[in-house]
């Protein structure tokens, strides 16, 4: 069997592996925004009055569609976004009468009156939990596209345009252009060399290295971001991500290399005189940073040489790296994922200080008379569950 603790570029994987596992939001909640959403596009396509006779399709947008959810810190809500795109040309419709037959169409619903709130563009709804669904309403841009969007815009006076499905496919066909995927190639093993009782989450080593990436990207700005203005989008992160991404078949070349190159074709504009600029894939018209004034400017390319700074030292043992885990991911979840997977893999290692530990920390441990630790004889040991510092 695989013994991870003598491979740190493995053993440093799989630990990334669980920590974007553990970010991510769990199935029970996304089960529950999926129905959520369900419900809606049940109930607008039920309304007489709203646009009876047309084909309604309700689907969500952004990272719950490319598998790169990251929980909220500070118990903030998730932001479930949602399309609402209604099948007939925009050129039929005006974008307040959209946005407003949208509105008019949930606040019908007494379940849905008192918790809708009208924002710019979107409508949305704040669920009593702990996520919120923006809807945005769409129309077709001509009779014959199915996947782009004219989107009411410009305090609902003018139309802009979209593509979430297609911004999705294109970042889904980069991601799986990775080949032999660091993970999988050892995952037979992994799995072989697990403990007994401990099963592991079914697409831990499944998603791709750019998907995995993405997470604990947005995680760090989601830290670094707390006290600090000007805070990156998601979009940005994801569209960046994926436009330098060459194919790295592990989670720490993949965030390795995207971050040396953001920084590189950063320093290279900017010393040219020219604009640092991030379009839309789907839609060159479209500009991420049009809105960026210097600050944001200043601060983004902050952030990139903080996170490089603090990624470059994972490049060292877990001894002397630890600090920069805990301050990229958050302590909580550091010693939490470090501690599973000491658990996980401790009884496969040909190491006998990894077994011992191993089985302190599963709460497994006895001590004989000789002072050895084992698993049967001895007086029993109490479980610990600090690993990591």
């Amino acid at each position: 069997m695989i013994d991870i603790y003598t491979n740190y570029r493995l053993q440093r994987e799989e630990l990334l592996a669980r920590i974007a596992q553990e970010l991510q939001l769990d199935k029970t909640r996304l089960a529950r925004m999926e129905s959520a959403y369900e419900t809606v596009a049940g109930i607008l396509k039920e309304d007489k009055d709203f646009y009876e006779g047309l084909t309604v399709e309700v689907y969500a947008q952004g990272s719950k569609r490319i598998g790169t959810t990251v929980k909220p810190i500070n118990d903030e809500d998730f932001d479930l976004d949602i399309v609402l795109h209604l099948y007939d040309p925009y050129y039929k419709h005006t974008p307040s009468e959209l946005y407003n037959n949208l509105a008019s169409a949930l606040e019908r619903n007494q379940n849905y009156k008192s918790i809708l709130e009208r924002k710019t563009r979107c409508v949305r709804l704040n669920y009593k939990s702990d996520f919120h669904m923006d809807i945005l309403p769409a129309c077709m841009p001509h009779g014959s596209e199915m996947q782009e969007i004219k989107i009411p815009e410009r305090e609902l006076r003018t139309w802009s345009s979209g593509n979430p499905k297609g911004f999705a496919e294109w970042f889904l066909q980069i991601a799986n252009s990775v080949r032999d995927p660091l993970l999988k190639l050892y995952s037979d093993a992994l799995l072989e060399a697990r403990v007994e009782t401990e099963p592991l989450p079914e697409d831990l080593y499944l998603k791709t290295p750019l998907q995995r990436a993405v997470q604990l990207l947005k995680r760090y700005r989601d830290i670094y971001f707390k006290d600090k203005d000007y805070k990156v989008s998601s979009i940005v992160i994801t569209t960046l991500a994926a436009s330098f991404y060459r194919g790295e078949n592990s989670i720490f070349d993949t965030i390795d290399n995207i971050i040396n190159r953001i920084k590189e074709n950063y320093t290279e504009l900017r010393t040219k005189g020219h604009r640092f600029r991030i379009l839309n894939p789907v839609n060159h018209d479209e500009d991420f940073t049009d809105s960026w004034d210097e600050d944001h400017f200043i601060s983004f390319f902050n952030f990139i040489i903080d996170i490089e700074k603090k990624w470059h030292n994972l490049k060292n043992s877990f001894e002397t790296s630890k600090d920069d885990y805990i301050k990229l991911f958050g302590e909580g979840v550091y010693k939490k994922t470090l501690n599973e997977q000491f658990r996980t893999f401790s009884k496969a290692s040909r190491n006998d200080l990894d077994k011992a530990t191993g089985l302190i920390i599963n709460g497994k441990a006895f001590t004989n008379e000789q002072g050895y630790i084992n698993e049967s004889t001895g007086r029993k040991n109490e479980s610990h569950r600090n690993f990591g510092g």
